[in-house]
């Protein structure tokens, strides 16, 4: 009954690690104008990924490392209810780049670093480090020992490929105080391309299955628990574009389960 207790008492503490772990199954990418017609990939009929129009590391057919570019998305069947988040780039460096999320009542940042390989996410969901801020809390994580890519720069169906990383931080929450370290893993599998509807348009789009694990210990007024975190996700990134749409399923430490969709509603990319 204690060990129950506690694993509820830290479930918002979990809610929000998965909010920063969210960015790395996909979300690179929140708006308003759409790209010319003629290089609109809603409207083309092909599915080959397009050559990328920029130079250096970050740029991948997939996703649009471009200052500025943001992306809208809407979210239905979360723990949390249904929201709405923004994403933007708002730094572009040679060997990698920044993506900010703003949630009605919360800020997430996230550094990814560019290599020949592809694009990596740095903290979990996405450096060193990771912020979220919300009115009831905040979210500190560093992270080390970061090894795969989240995202190759060239990708086939059939392609699999994997990311790992270790984290440790502390929380503040509703007078509350805790502790967590961990690891992060996630496995790709790259399904094939489809095409699928969202608000934003029709897209040709590479559909990718993420299995995530995170294994993580949470201390709590010197009292420590474990917590694991199980989830799936289905991930369509469409090219010039980035990622489109998400589905997700997952286990939450044996508490509760959650059934989430996400879906591109508008874009703007520079």
């Amino acid at each position: 009954m204690k060990t129950n207790s506690l694993k509820r008492s830290i479930l918002p503490i979990i809610a929000l690690l998965l909010a920063a772990l969210a960015c790395s199954l996909g979300n690179p990418q929140a708006v308003e104008t759409q790209a010319p017609e003629e290089d609109n990939p809603a409207t083309s009929s092909q599915t080959t990924q397009p050559e990328s129009k920029d130079s250096g590391l970050c740029s991948n057919p997939l996703y649009p490392v471009k200052v500025g570019s943001t992306w809208t998305y809407q979210s239905t069947g979360s723990v949390e209810g249904d929201y709405g988040f923004t994403d933007t780039i708002t730094d572009v460096r040679e060997d990698g780049f920044t993506l900010t999320s703003q949630f009605s009542e919360l800020t997430r940042t996230q550094e990814w670093a560019c290599n020949p390989e592809g694009l990596t996410s740095l903290t979990v969901g996405g450096g060193a480090a990771a912020g979220i801020s919300t009115t009831q809390g905040q979210l500190d994580l560093t992270t080390k020992n970061v090894e795969g890519v989240s995202l190759p720069k060239t990708i086939n169906p059939g392609d699999q490929w994997s990311h790992l990383l270790d984290f440790e931080g502390t929380m503040e929450m509703s007078g509350m105080s805790a502790e967590a370290r961990g690891t992060a893993t996630s496995n790709f599998n790259a399904l094939g391309e489809e095409s699928v509807t969202v608000p934003a348009g029709t897209f040709n789009a590479m559909k990718i299955h993420v299995d995530t694990v995170l294994d993580m210990q949470i201390t709590v007024s010197g009292a420590q628990t474990p917590a694991v975190f199980n989830g799936s996700t289905d991930v369509w990134y469409a090219p010039g574009v980035g990622w489109v749409k998400a589905v997700s399923s997952s286990d939450l430490a044996g508490i509760t389960s959650t059934n989430e969709a996400i879906e591109l509603q508008s874009y703007n990319i520079p």
